[in-house]
């Protein structure tokens, strides 16, 4: 410490001003050095809080525009009388549905990967989606699938419980 002090010419004096001038270089340092660790400290304490925050609370997804007209034409099809805009209908509400979870942050490359990576208390209607989505397999999967109405209308109004959740519709 001694040569530390002999490198500062201006810490180098008589008497009690000499004393006062060292203390306060000392306690600049253990205040500078205890400022660091503070911050070092509290960015990693926020980056925590962040990560809690994002497994207790689902993302939030924009609302409206977009999604209102696109879940307008799954209502205009769903309400046709042909099994064939049925089938169309469970799709799009499928493909909106997956379009929202992907924009609110849901992590997946498919809306199956994004089903399961949502745990059971982030989303209310979490099954009700399965069970629509399991749906939507049937027709995508097998062409000569035979839907009937009361099927079709039960999935889309799943995907419309979602969709209303997330504040997409």
């Amino acid at each position: 410490m001694a040569q530390l002090i002999g490198y500062i010419p201006e810490i180098q004096g008589s008497g009690a001003f000499g004393v006062l001038k060292l203390i306060l270089v000392v306690a600049t340092l253990i205040l500078g050095a205890s400022f660091i660790i503070i911050v070092i400290k509290l960015s990693s304490l926020v980056g925590s809080k962040i990560s809690i925050v994002k497994e207790i609370l689902p993302p939030q997804s924009a609302e409206g525009g977009a999604s209102n007209a696109r879940w307008g034409e799954v209502l205009r099809h769903i309400n046709s009388n042909r099994e064939a805009e049925w089938k169309f209908a469970v799709i799009e509400a499928d493909n909106l549905i997956d379009d929202t979870l992907k924009m609110a942050g849901f992590p997946g490359e498919s809306l199956g990967e994004r089903l399961m990576a949502i745990e059971q208390g982030q989303l209310a209607t979490l099954d009700g989606l399965w069970n629509a989505h399991k749906t939507r397999n049937k027709i995508a999967h097998d062409a000569n699938y035979f839907m009937r109405y009361a099927e079709a209308k039960k999935a889309v109004e799943q995907f419309e419980k979602t969709l209303q959740e997330l504040g997409a519709i």
